[in-house]
């Protein structure tokens, strides 16, 4: 504290400042002048701590969920600098299945049980989804593969079972080896919107 007072305060108003005016508004009110220096050092600490925390958020607003502390940095800098993507969901987690790498199947199920938030969706995705002509056509969306090569494009559609990842699912991520896709493998696949609040995903390998 003693540090603070010496100092500037928040506000950048000298010590000496901070207490002559305090006194000037008491008017010789000794309890009065108390009151408002410690008033007015309360509200300047505090407005720094506010300012400290604001510029914090900002620096951090795309990181919203706790899981995304234990994303790779590659990742993570992937995602956010090079996509400058933002609102970050960890969408699911789970391990490859045999049908998620066949070539008939030709998708990544993304199962009821193993989705962990839903509001990687806004409105009118969800509305798109659970029409049935928008379920079978689906979204199209944009997916950075575990390589972190070149983002592919697939399409998001909604089956009875789950969400699924489809179109060309097989031969742009499955049949590239640098991804390194096989049986058992767990896989983290997250969220985020590009600049134009395009939905997007990014799918880890653990």
């Amino acid at each position: 504290m003693a540090q603070e007072l010496n100092g500037e305060a928040a506000n950048g108003e000298s010590f000496e400042r901070f207490l002559r005016e305090a006194g000037e508004e008491a008017k010789g009110d000794e309890i009065l002048k108390f009151f408002l220096q410690s008033w007015r050092l309360v509200r300047d600490l505090v407005g720094k701590r506010v300012a400290e925390v604001a510029t914090l958020m900002e620096t951090e607003e795309r990181v919203v969920n706790v899981e995304m502390l234990y994303m790779p940095e590659s990742l993570k800098n992937r995602i956010i600098q090079e996509e400058n993507g933002k609102d970050v969901v960890l969408v699911m987690s789970k391990k490859i299945g045999k049908t998620d790498l066949n070539k008939n199947d030709n998708r990544l199920l993304i199962p009821w049980g193993n989705l962990r938030d839903y509001s990687f969706l806004n409105q009118e995705e969800k509305s798109i989804l659970d029409s049935q002509k928008g379920a079978k056509k689906g979204i199209e969306v944009s997916v950075i593969p575990p390589s972190l090569e070149s983002n592919v494009k697939l399409k998001l559609k909604k089956w009875k079972t789950g969400y699924c990842l489809t179109e060309k699912w097989h031969s742009l991520v499955v049949n590239n080896q640098e991804n390194g896709l096989e049986m058992g493998v767990t896989v983290n696949l997250w969220s985020f919107r590009n600049n134009s609040s395009e939905l997007c995903f990014a799918l880890q390998k653990c």
